[in-house]
C-alpha cells in the first residue's frame, strides 16, 4: 500500500484546482449542511456544521457556483480557478419569502439549532465496497459491535451508553416502526445523504427519550431527479444490490421514489469453538467452518408526494416492505452449534407525513404517522442435535435443538407511532418547540410448542401491550450575533405495560406496569471563531424500554415483562475546530450515573434478554482529528478511554468493576489519497488503509484488583482465565476506488481483515476473517 502512494504521489496534477469559503445567512449564523455544486459538472460539497466548505481536485476553467440550502434562496457566483492557491467565495442566503414560485430550491426544513453534532458524509463513500457499520467504526467516540456476519445483531456503543439507550432515526423518526428491516448492519451506504450523530443532549425535533445521543440515518432528499444503482459481490459467497432513484415534476409539485436494497450471505467463515470429546468429556479447541449460517433480506420503500400547495409544503405517502430469512447457527454464545433452526420476520408498513409552514414561517407543523404489523416465525424442529463438524445426532426425546421442546412460533408484533412536532419562532433569536412521540405496541401470535395454560391455551395468544409517550418542550435561544447558542428542554415521560403468561405449572402470571417522570436537559454552544466551537451539555432524563426488550423478538430474544426504564444524569464538554482542507480535530468528555441500565445479556448459551443493571457511574474521553498532508492525502486518527463501572452492587467481587462485556479503550487510523488523470483524462482514483485497535475486555466482571495494572488498564494482562478475556484486536482494511469517467461509474475493491486476525465481538462472538469485495456503482 505505501508503494502504491509513492507510485501514485509522482503523477502530474496540472488539472488540480481548488475552492473554499463559508455559507452564512443574513443574521450572521452558519448555515449547516447547504449544498454547494458547480453548475452541469460533478463537482459539489456539503457544507459543515459551521458552515465551511471546500471542492478539491477542480479541472481549472470558469465555473457557476451554486449554493442551495432547505427553505433558502437559491445563491449564484461565477468564478474563474486555476492551479495553485485555491478561490475562496463566500455565500449569504436569504430566507426564502412567501412566493413559493421564486423559490429554486423548495425543500422544507423546520428551523433547528444543533448543539453537539458529528457528521458522517457518506455519500463521500458510496462507492467503497465499505458498510454503513464500517465508516460509523472509523469515528471516535462510536463503536459498533456484531454478533457475526452480515446480518448479525448490531450493539452500538457511544459516549459510554449503548444498545437501545443510544436511539436511531430515520429522516428524524424514531426507527421502532421499521423493526430489524432498517438495521444499521443492513442499510447500503448508496441510500444516504450523511448520518448525524448527536453526542448529549439531542436537538428539539427529535425529541425522543434516548440518553447517550442518537444517531440519525438521512436520506438523500436535494429533490433533483437521480438514479444509482450499485451490486457488490464478496467472500463468504456475500452479494450486496441496491436501487434509489427519485423524480420530481417540471413544475415542482409532483415527485416520487424508491429505494429498494438485498443483501445474502452465506455467512460461511471459519471459527474458533470448543467441541466436546465423547470419550474423555472433555473441551478441546476446533476450527470449525460456520455450516448453517446463511442470512438475506430484502427491502424496498416506494413514495410519492405533493409539494408547495397553499394547504401543505409537503405531503408524501410510503409503503415499505420487508423480508428476512436467517440460518440460526448459534444463540447468545457460541458454545452450542445449531443445524437445522431458522427464522424470519416480514412487514408491509404504511406512512403519511405532513409538514407545513405559516404565518410567513414563524409557525411550522411536521406530523409523521406510521402502522407497523411485523410477523416473526421461528422453526425449531430438528428432533436431534448437531455438532460443529455438521454431524447429526437423532434424538427421540427431543423436538428441538435449542430448546427440547421445540419451537414453531409465529408472532405478531404490531405498532402504531405518531410524532408531532411544532415550533413556533419569535423571532430570529428565540424559538420554541413542542414535540410528541406516542408509540402504542401489541403483541400476539401462537406456537403449539410453546407454554401452556392449564385450560390448554396457548400462552402467546393472549395479547401483551405497552403504551408509551414522550411529550417535550424547549426553548432555543441566540445571543451574541447568535455566536451562543442554547437550548432548554422540559420532558415528560410515562408508559404502561400488561401482559399475561404461563408459569412451568401452567398458572397465569399477569404483569402490569406504569411509570411517570419528568426530565430536564440543557445544550449550550459557544462558536468560538470561524472554525471552532464549544459544546457543553447535561440532562437528566428517563430511557423507556423498547419493543424488543419487553417483548423478545420471537427469535433468540427473551421478553422481560418486570423491565424498568433508566434513569441518568448525564453531562458533557467537547471542543471543536474544523479548517477545510487543514486539520479537523475534537475533544469529547463526558460523564454518566445511570440507574437501571438496561443492557442485553447471555439469559444461557443459547437465549439473551434484556435486564437492568442498578447503578453503573462513569466518565469517558474521546478524540479525534485530520490533517491534510497535501490537497490529495490526509491521515486521521481517534481514541477512546471510558471507564464504566458497576457501584453499589452490594456484592464485594462486582463493586467498582468494569461494565461487562464492554470495551474500554479503542482507537482507528487511516491514510486516505486522491489522484486525477491516472490512465485517462478524466479519471480518478482514490485508496485508503484504516488500522482499527480494540483493548482487550471482560465477557462477566472481573475484581477490580484483578484488572491490568498498567496505565488507565491500557497495558498487561488480566489476572484470570484467559476464556473471560476477548483479547485485543488488530483490524487493518484496505481498498481503491476508480472512476474511469468523471464520477458516473465506478469500481471499488476492497481488503478488510488483511491480517486475518482473530476478531471478536459481542459476547466473544467471532467474526469473519479475511475477506475480499468489489462494488459497481453507477449514478445518473
Amino acid at each position: 500500500m505505501l508503494i502504491l502512494f509513492i507510485v501514485l504521489s509522482q503523477l502530474s496534477f496540472s488539472q488540480d484546482a481548488r475552492l473554499k469559503g463559508r455559507i452564512i445567512t443574513e443574521d450572521k449564523s452558519a448555515l449547516p449542511f447547504a449544498t454547494i455544486v458547480l453548475d452541469s459538472t460533478d463537482y459539489g460539497a456539503t457544507a459543515d456544521e459551521n458552515g465551511n466548505y471546500a471542492i478539491t481536485n477542480i479541472k481549472p476553467g470558469h465555473y457557476r457556483v451554486i449554493v442551495t440550502a432547505v427553505n433558502y434562496l437559491i445563491s449564484e457566483k461565477e468564478v474563474d480557478l486555476t492551479n495553485g492557491t485555491p478561490a475562496t467565495i463566500d455565500f449569504i442566503l436569504a430566507k426564502k419569502g412567501t412566493d413559493l414560485e421564486e423559490v429554486r430550491v423548495t425543500s422544507y426544513h423546520t428551523a433547528r439549532q444543533e448543539i453537539k453534532q458529528q457528521t458522517i458524509n457518506t455519500l463521500a463513500f458510496k462507492e467503497q465496497p465499505a458498510t454503513l457499520v464500517e465508516l460509523m467504526n472509523r469515528s471516535s467516540g462510536i463503536r459498533i459491535r456484531q454478533t457475526g456476519g452480515l446480518g448479525s445483531q448490531s450493539n452500538l456503543m457511544l459516549n459510554g451508553f449503548q444498545n437501545r439507550s443510544i436511539k436511531f432515526f430515520k429522516d428524524g423518526i424514531p426507527l421502532d416502526y421499521l423493526g430489524s428491516g432498517f438495521d444499521i448492519s443492513l442499510v447500503p451506504v448508496n441510500m444516504l445523504e450523511r448520518v448525524e450523530v448527536f453526542k448529549g443532549v439531542l436537538p428539539f425535533y427529535l425529541g425522543a427519550d434516548a440518553l447517550g445521543g442518537a444517531v440519525n440515518m438521512v436520506s438523500r432528499n436535494n429533490m433533483q431527479d437521480f438514479l444509482n444503482a450499485s451490486y457488490e459481490i464478496g467472500s463468504f459467497n456475500t452479494h450486496r444490490v441496491s436501487l434509489n432513484a427519485f423524480h420530481i415534476n417540471k413544475a415542482g409539485k409532483l415527485f416520487v421514489g424508491a429505494n429498494a436494497f438485498y443483501n445474502y450471505s452465506d455467512n460461511d467463515y471459519k471459527a474458533d469453538v470448543q467441541t466436546l470429546d465423547s470419550v474423555t468429556g472433555t473441551k478441546e479447541d476446533y476450527r470449525a467452518k460456520l455450516f448453517h449460517n446463511r442470512f438475506s433480506n430484502v427491502y424496498a420503500e416506494a413514495y410519492a408526494g405533493l409539494r408547495n400547495l397553499s394547504w401543505a409544503d409537503e405531503l408524501k405517502l410510503s409503503v415499505t416492505a420487508f423480508l428476512i430469512n436467517k440460518q440460526l447457527q448459534f444463540g447468545s454464545t457460541m458454545d452450542q452449534p445449531f443445524g437445522a433452526a431458522k427464522a424470519r420476520q416480514k412487514a408491509i408498513i404504511p406512512t403519511l407525513n405532513y409538514k407545513k409552514n405559516l404565518w410567513n414561517d414563524r409557525f411550522s407543523v411536521n406530523q409523521f404517522l406510521a402502522y407497523s404489523s411485523l410477523n416473526a416465525e421461528t422453526v425449531d424442529t430438528a428432533h436431534g442435535s448437531y455438532d460443529w463438524t455438521g454431524a447429526y445426532t437423532y434424538n427421540p426425546s427431543s423436538v428441538g435443538e435449542i430448546t427440547s421442546r421445540g419451537t414453531l412460533s409465529d408472532i405478531d408484533f404490531q405498532n402504531y407511532i405518531s410524532r408531532t412536532n411544532l415550533s413556533y419562532k419569535f423571532n430570529t433569536k428565540h424559538q420554541l418547540h413542542f414535540n410528541a412521540v406516542y408509540n402504542k405496541y401489541r403483541r400476539v401470535g401462537e406456537d403449539p410448542y410453546g407454554n401452556k395454560f392449564k385450560n390448554g391455551v396457548d400462552a402467546l395468544a393472549r395479547p401483551a401491550n405497552y403504551d408509551k409517550l414522550i411529550v417535550a418542550l424547549g426553548l432555543s435561544s441566540g445571543f451574541l450575533d447568535n455566536r451562543l447558542q442554547n437550548s432548554l428542554a422540559i420532558k415528560w415521560f410515562t408508559y404502561q405495560t400488561r401482559a399475561t403468561d404461563a408459569d412451568f405449572q401452567g398458572n397465569e402470571v399477569t404483569t402490569k406496569n406504569n411509570k411517570a417522570a419528568w426530565g430536564i436537559a440543557e445544550g449550550i454552544r459557544y462558536t468560538l471563531s470561524r472554525y471552532a466551537s464549544l459544546y457543553l451539555s447535561g440532562e437528566s432524563a428517563l430511557r423507556l424500554p423498547e419493543l424488543d426488550e419487553l417483548f423478545g423478538d420471537g427469535n433468540l430474544k427473551l421478553s422481560n415483562f418486570n423491565l424498568k426504564p433508566e434513569r441518568s444524569l448525564n453531562l458533557s464538554l467537547s471542543y471543536k475546530v474544523s479548517v477545510p482542507e487543514k486539520y479537523t480535530a475534537e475533544v469529547n468528555t463526558f460523564y454518566r450515573h445511570t440507574k437501571d441500565m438496561i443492557l442485553l445479556m447471555p439469559y444461557n448459551v443459547l437465549f439473551s434478554q434484556s435486564q437492568n443493571v442498578q447503578n453503573v457511574r462513569g466518565y469517558g474521553l474521546d478524540a479525534d482529528g485530520r490533517y491534510f498532508i497535501t490537497h490529495w492525502l490526509d491521515v486521521n486518527a481517534n481514541f477512546t478511554y471510558q471507564n464504566l463501572r458497576a457501584v453499589n452492587t452490594g456484592y464485594a467481587l462486582t463493586e467498582g468493576a468494569r461494565l461487562r462485556n464492554t470495551p474500554y479503550f479503542f482507537a482507528n487510523a487511516g491514510v486516505n489519497s486522491k489522484f486525477q488523470a491516472v490512465a485517462l483524462k478524466e479519471d480518478k482514483l482514490n485508496v485508503y488503509c484504516y488500522y482499527s485497535f480494540v483493548r482487550e475486555y471482560y465477557l462477566d466482571y472481573i475484581p477490580k484488583d484483578f484488572e491490568p495494572k498498567g496505565f488507565l488498564g491500557l497495558f498487561g494482562r488480566a489476572r484470570l482465565d484467559a476464556h473471560n478475556i476477548i483479547p485485543n484486536q488488530h483490524l487493518v482494511t484496505a481498498g481503491v476506488t476508480y472512476f474511469p469517467e468523471k464520477n458516473r461509474y465506478s469500481i471499488g475493491f476492497q481488503v478488510k481483515n488483511l491480517l486475518d486476525a482473530r476478531i471478536y465481538d459481542n459476547f466473544k462472538i467471532q467474526n469473519p476473517g479475511r475477506s475480499f469485495s468489489v462494488k459497481l456503482n453507477y449514478s445518473l
